[in-house]
């Protein structure tokens, strides 16, 4: 596969002009863009610019709402519910840490609900800006069937990911991402763009059978990771942030790519905790600098040169796109200078 580099700012740039060109205000489209870009630096290319474009589309054709109006439409002690009012996920998801980073600093723990969105791309986006305040942060989110139940075959529950950051004093954040599939969708459409085949082991074709084929993958089922394991997070996922926001859950939830002019009703769930509440700051950092050293000091197996932390491939990913540019593939470049020609940007 051909790509081409190009600078974190440059495409920043592409993606705040394209979706203010779809009537997204400009902060909005600044924050789906630093979502995107974000992704693109650490590697997650699946949430990265290879998405724009499918965004895009929702705004043309009404399935997503370019200029909502995200309200609180319940409130208690420790917990809200956002309405996203059809909004592109980011824009919710991102008002919804923000309100629980807030409230945590008093309160030690804050939930924020979220229904009425559409997907929210990057779940560590949203993790990690509670960690950056000294907080933890947890982000969880539903998405469209797309693997059965254990034991069954037709597709009812979604890759629904989770993200759990931890603030690391004087160091960067320990980070979870993580699809409760085999892989996330979005990578068998990426291997589709690519021309690339699939792990066996990452999906079913339609009569049951494993397959390599990403195009045979999405016309079956994906698999959990873990088996019955990766079946009972997705299902407690899909509870959490999908029924009991009030959004859609199951086959309710609605396609990203294929369903482009109806709303998804995404779920998801933005969580906060305070550790400076809950135990005491110093001893909070303190026994997290244990627990890094004795992880990174933990005799390797054969053929590992060294232990990683959850998130730390990531951030060296970002270290060296950064400096280096950030591989796009050419076919990804292409669509999107279309669409600066044609709307004649």
């Amino acid at each position: 596969m051909r790509t081409v580099l190009i600078k974190e700012n440059e495409l920043r740039k592409i993606c705040v002009t394209l979706l203010m060109k779809w009537s997204v205000p400009k902060d909005d489209a600044e924050t789906i863009a630093d979502t995107i870009v974000e992704a693109n630096l650490r590697g997650v290319d699946t949430h990265g610019v290879a998405i724009l474009p499918t965004y895009l589309k929702r705004l043309r054709n009404g399935g997503a709402n370019p200029n909502p109006n995200v309200k609180i439409e319940k409130e208690g002690i420790s917990f809200c519910v956002f309405n996203g009012d059809n909004a592109l996920g980011a824009v919710v998801a991102k008002k919804a840490m923000e309100k629980a980073i807030e409230e945590s600093r008093s309160k030690g723990l804050f939930a924020s609900f979220c229904r009425n969105s559409n997907t929210f791309g990057p779940a560590f986006y949203y993790s990690s800006l509670a960690a950056e305040k000294g907080m933890v942060g947890i982000a969880i989110c539903n998405a469209p069937p797309s693997m059965p139940p254990w034991g069954g075959k037709e597709p009812l529950i979604g890759t629904n990911p989770i993200s759990v950051a931890i603030p690391v004093k004087n160091d960067k954040p320990i980070v979870l991402d993580m699809a409760t599939s085999a892989a996330a969708k979005s990578k068998i459409y990426l291997a589709i763009e690519k021309g690339e085949k699939i792990p066996i082991g990452w999906a079913l074709d339609k009569e049951g059978k494993p397959t390599d084929d990403p195009k045979k993958a999405l016309d079956g089922v994906l698999l959990p990771m873990g088996g019955h394991k990766g079946y009972g997070l997705a299902l407690i996922v899909d509870i959490l942030a999908g029924l009991l926001s009030g959004a859609g859950f199951l086959d309710k939830v609605l396609s990203l790519h294929n369903q482009i002019d109806k709303p998804q009703n995404v779920g998801f769930l933005l969580m906060c905790l305070n550790p400076s509440l809950i135990l005491d700051a110093d001893k909070f950092y303190s026994s997290i600098e244990e627990l890094r050293r004795k992880i990174k000091s933990c005799q390797t197996a054969d053929g590992t040169e060294f232990i990683l932390l959850p998130g730390e491939k990531e951030y060296m990913t970002k270290e060296i796109r950064l400096k280096n540019g950030i591989p796009i593939p050419e076919s990804i470049m292409s669509q999107l200078e279309e669409l600066l020609e044609e709307n004649k940007i």
